[in-house]
């Protein structure tokens, strides 16, 4: 039998405890932090004052950085491609395309620039393309817990970590395509769910479905996989309506992000597919690609079972930094999947689709750099949100005490040997909650101020400082 669901108390408290805290983020950030958001902005401010994509202009563009009071090449980025002796962004130009529409708006409603107030300017697109998205999204994940975790311990120690205590908290600071990605995925699971557990065949469901797993495909690639499996979930629970309504609402993103990377690049496929190429190797008057001779942990030269190693437990591990999705893991022992979750079966396809990513980007051989200098594992974090929802079959298991459910004919335990596990998922949330926060409130030595995702995980410092790595 089921909890009653979370007060409305403690609901809006904790989503509000996670809104606040990206609010602070966001307004405490200096805009331009990496190689990696300026591609962005870049491409955002030359839609918008100039009408095109190729960047050339704003690339080599001294602004006044008010904080110094020094003039520098602010909108700079080594992520850039030469392409028809332009320099274009490497970055997919849909979500740029859509940001631009945000910057025009708010340029037009109060003549602000990004040249002339770019911290004002730069925060109120986040707050609206990052923050409130976002939001809203913790909003739909607390109503998914109030539906389908049975204990109210389940849903504070999850909705706990959704707030504060994942990765993706610190790239909201920043303009990036992977807190985008991983807010679509929460509304995906949400319709998906509605239809597959709850039965409700609503159209509006598998249209929501369609539209944001298409959005979450077009900003991380490997999300394309996640379009399959929603669709072969939605299609096994009604045909008709997955092919009538799923399927042109994905076609429908997949058309917008095909369109613009035609009018950016002339052909169908985005720029940074040409990696490699003479488009990234390129040098022109006096400067080369940073590419033709990355630095650091650019330059990819870990095996594949090192890269594995860190990827998982090692200084960009997703369980090393964030230990609390650990327990998600338990899904696979018998004592949990013999209880009745209607997210027994999500947790499985969370399995095969991080198994996915995780292989597509070992097949990358030039590309082992962990995502760069960066907090977090950034290819990894659109899985997120399904790794959020695969806590919830096991810590359902434990109980309101932390007692597993006794199956008929066995001896109950004792609340107190159940309570060992809460405890121990409780240790596990702090250990993500400190490496989420990081990046918003520490320095290291010569690594760059807060608040600010692009710069290297804790455990990466640590074992730099102890010497079990040197990536120079």
């Amino acid at each position: 039998m089921s909890d009653p669901p979370l007060s409305p108390t403690v609901r809006w408290g904790l989503v509000g405890l996670g809104s606040l805290v990206a609010a602070l983020g966001i307004v405490r950030a200096e805009s331009c932090l990496s190689a990696n958001d300026r591609s962005r902005w870049a491409t955002v401010w030359s839609l918008v004052e100039r009408g095109t994509y190729r960047i050339d202009e704003i690339d080599s563009l001294e602004v006044l950085h008010k904080p110094s009071g020094k003039r520098r090449l602010r909108f700079r980025t080594i992520d850039k491609v030469r392409h028809d002796g332009h320099f274009y962004s490497s970055k997919p130009p849909l979500f740029p395309t859509l940001v631009a529409g945000v910057y025009a708006g708010i340029r037009g409603a109060s003549s602000w620039t990004l040249l002339d107030n770019t911290e004002t300017v730069s925060r109120c697109i986040l707050l609206l393309v990052n923050w409130l998205p976002w939001t809203i999204a913790l909003v739909v994940l607390a109503r998914m817990l109030d539906r389908y975790a049975q204990h109210r311990s389940t849903r504070v120690l999850v909705l706990v970590t959704a707030s504060v205590g994942t990765l993706l908290l610190p790239f909201l600071v920043s303009l990036n395509n992977h807190t985008v990605a991983a807010t679509a995925v929460v509304f995906v699971v949400a319709a998906v769910l509605r239809v597959t557990v709850d039965g409700d065949l609503c159209p509006r469901h598998f249209i929501f479905a369609g539209l944001f797993a298409g959005w979450a495909a077009a900003n991380d690639l490997p999300a394309t996989s996640l379009v399959a499996v929603a669709g072969w979930l939605l299609l096994r629970a009604d045909r008709r309506r997955t092919l009538a309504f799923f399927l042109p609402a994905s076609a429908l993103v997949a058309a917008a992000f095909i369109g613009t990377n035609m009018i950016a690049t002339g052909g169908w496929k985005p720029f940074y597919a040409y990696y490699g190429t003479e488009k990234y190797l390129w040098a022109v008057d006096g400067q080369q690609s940073y590419w033709l001779n990355p630095q650091g942990i650019d330059k990819a030269n870990d095996s594949p079972a090192i890269y594995l190693l860190h990827c998982l437990v090692g200084h960009h591990g997703i369980f090393s930094l964030s230990p609390v999705f650990l327990i998600g893991l338990l899904t696979i022992s018998n004592r949990v999947r013999r209880r009745e979750s209607p997210l027994l079966r999500l947790s499985a396809w969370t399995g095969l689709l991080t198994t996915v990513v995780l292989g597509f980007y070992l097949t990358r051989t030039q590309n082992y750099n962990y995502g760069g200098v960066s907090c977090a594992l950034r290819w990894s974090l659109w899985l997120v949100p399904l790794w959020l929802m695969s806590l919830v079959p096991v810590v359902d298991s434990w109980g309101e005490t932390g007692s597993p459910t006794t199956p008929p004919g066995n001896t109950p335990r004792s609340p107190a040997s159940g309570r060992t596990p809460l405890r121990v998922a409780w240790i596990l949330a702090a250990l993500s909650i400190v490496s989420a926060v990081f990046p918003l409130l520490h320095t290291w030595k010569k690594y760059p101020p807060p608040p600010n995702p692009f710069q290297a995980p804790w455990f990466y410092r640590l074992m730099e400082d102890w010497g079990w790595i040197a990536y120079g």
